[in-house]
């Protein structure tokens, strides 16, 4: 009796609940299976410590010590991106950790600690990485890496490398480990006025052992195996079958209009047209392979955020980059010009006025072909090289740096007084000196030869004379007759003569580009150096001296007889 009260309550029960659950006590469905698949894993390889140092790094020292550096300004070992040619491993890029000691009196005392990420899980790693060591002196220099077992603070095996004589290479080996343990890599330097050493590409690894899957869902009937799907016949028997083609990937394919899935479906796309496309502004079409390049139809811009990239297709092609308000770069190939700034370098003045030049003739025409503007307040700035510059001010130009030279010795002029008449002249200079160097005459020579003959005579020769300065206009304005200023010197013709030296009637200069000199000689005088005319001042006033010792010894003879005659009387 029990049994059938049993059978009957599972029937009412069925038929009212109508749902069954496997592993689970609340059923969403009329037969509800629920369970956990994990798939089998075949093992591989797996990164425990992968460093290249490219992004910005924090160096964790287990010993570091530095003394008597001052230069180099690195104490142990740093992250770099430039480091130094002597030290630099040849597989060295992006970034490296790098230390440095090359200066007298220079010592490091360093130890560079990398940890692993991860701990191992096996009991086998593999380890690699490049490094440079460059030794200028003798031992004690040295440099050694090694694997450092942290649990246990202890040195693991051998060490990896160590050196004392130069290397530019890498390393790649094994090691054996405990499981669960934390691990480091350690890189020990030690060096004392020597070139330096270098890390990177640090990876190490270990391989996963293989693991068996789990399955929370299993049906047999017989007709199971890798690959096949579960389907039914038109009864609903289930059972295992392979895949029409053998697997279950499919394939898409397409011809003519037709889309089509292996073992599936075909949809017929629409035709767009008769299948012709129309390809514009800069873009071109053969054979069905769309590429990048042809004539711009329209304006075009590309939007790079805050930077955007604009073409003029509409005019002439024109370039420009863009920040937030401002254009930071436009080119004007029309006019050939590339101008940095918001369009307020270009001189519309002067563009197209024409000029002559100083040596080779004209008329030669102003064509603007850069301009560089940060505001008509001035303080545009041009870098030139690493501490040279050059800056815009209130129609002013400075010039920043140590000093403003010709690139060889005698190699050019300061402005220019030509041949042609027609002068290139600085109106004032000022400076704190002028200094001739003792290097310009030949020290085998009798410097004192060609003013044997010269001093108060040939001073006493000259002509100075008062004169208005003959400027005619200053920029664009005309100076007036009563605002000229009044000059004092001596005329150049009349100077030849006494002292031609003193008078510049010849010069080598460059009538091309080419760079090649020729000597020219001007029909006449071109100009003064006034400075020629210090050493035959300056032996006129020996003369001078000369003859005033002369004569203060006559005196002191004459003071003497007359102070005898008194005597006598």
């Amino acid at each position: 009796m029990k049994k059938v009260f049993t059978v009957l309550f599972l029937i009412f029960g069925l038929t009212s609940f109508a749902q069954v659950g496997i592993n689970t006590t609340s059923p969403t469905a009329t037969l509800h299976v629920y369970g956990n698949t994990t798939l089998p894993s075949g093992g591989g390889t797996i990164n425990l410590l992968n460093q290249n140092f490219d992004t910005p790094y924090t160096v964790v020292h287990s010993n570091n010590g530095m003394v008597g550096c001052t230069g180099p300004g690195t104490n142990g070992w740093v992250r770099t991106t430039t480091g130094n040619t002597n030290s630099n491993c040849s597989s060295c890029t992006g970034g490296w950790l790098w230390i440095n000691s090359d200066e007298s009196g220079c010592g490091q005392n360093a130890t560079a600690r990398v940890d692993f990420t991860t701990a191992p899980t096996t009991t086998s790693i593999s380890i690699s990485f490049a490094y440079r060591y460059n030794n200028f002196g003798a031992a004690p220099d040295s440099f050694r890496a090694y694997l450092y077992n942290n649990t246990t603070n202890a040195q693991v095996g051998g060490n990896l490398v160590n050196l004392t004589t130069d290397a530019n290479t890498s390393y790649s080996g094994s090691a054996t480990v405990v499981a669960g343990n934390s691990y480091s890599l350690r890189f020990e330097y030690q060096g004392n006025f020597d070139y330096g050493a270098s890390i990177d590409n640090i990876l190490v690894t270990e391989t996963s052992a293989p693991s068996g899957g789990t399955f929370s869902f299993r049906l047999e009937d017989g007709t199971q195996s890798a690959g096949k799907v579960l389907t039914s016949d038109a009864n609903g028997n289930g059972y295992w079958e392979t895949p029409a083609g053998g697997t279950d990937s499919q394939t898409l394919s397409i011809v003519g209009n037709d889309l089509t899935i292996s073992n599936g479906n075909t949809v017929t796309l629409p035709s767009g047209g008769g299948g012709s496309y129309t390809f514009t502004n800069a873009l071109t079409e053969t054979s069905g392979t769309v590429r990048l390049g042809g004539a711009l139809t329209q304006n075009t811009a590309i939007d790079l955020n805050t930077r955007n990239l604009n073409f003029n297709g509409t005019n002439t092609g024109d370039l420009f980059f863009e920040g937030n308000t401002l254009t930071v770069l436009e080119t004007n190939f029309g006019d050939n010009y590339i101008n940095f700034g918001d369009g307020g370098a270009f001189i519309d003045s002067d563009e197209g006025q024409t000029f002559s030049d100083t040596y080779n003739g004209g008329p030669f025409t102003k064509k603007f072909v850069a301009g560089f503007y940060k505001g008509s307040s001035g303080g545009t700035a041009i870098a030139l090289g690493s501490i040279e510059y050059i800056v815009d001010g209130t129609n002013e130009l400075f010039y920043e740096g140590s000093a403003f030279s010709p690139m060889s010795d005698f190699g050019a002029d300061l402005g220019a007084s030509p041949f042609s008449g027609v002068t290139r002249r600085w109106d004032d200079v000022y400076a704190d000196d002028f200094i001739t160097p003792t290097n310009t005459y030949s020290k085998t020579s009798n410097k004192n030869s060609n003013l044997q003959n010269r001093g108060l005579t040939e001073i006493m020769q000259l002509n100075p004379i008062s004169y208005k300065e003959n400027t005619p206009s200053t920029g664009n304005i005309n100076i007036p007759d009563n605002q000229k200023a009044n000059k004092l010197g001596f005329d150049a013709q009349e100077l030849s003569v006494v002292i031609p030296e003193a008078v510049k009637k010849s010069d080598w200069v460059c009538l091309d580009e080419s760079g090649k000199r020729t000597y020219i000689e001007y029909e006449k005088p071109v100009g003064i150096m006034p400075y020629q005319i210090i050493p035959v001042t300056v032996k006129a006033i020996q003369e001078q001296q000369n003859q005033i010792e002369e004569l203060k010894k006559e005196i002191a003879l004459l003071k003497e007889m007359v102070n005898a005659l008194k005597n006598k009387e």
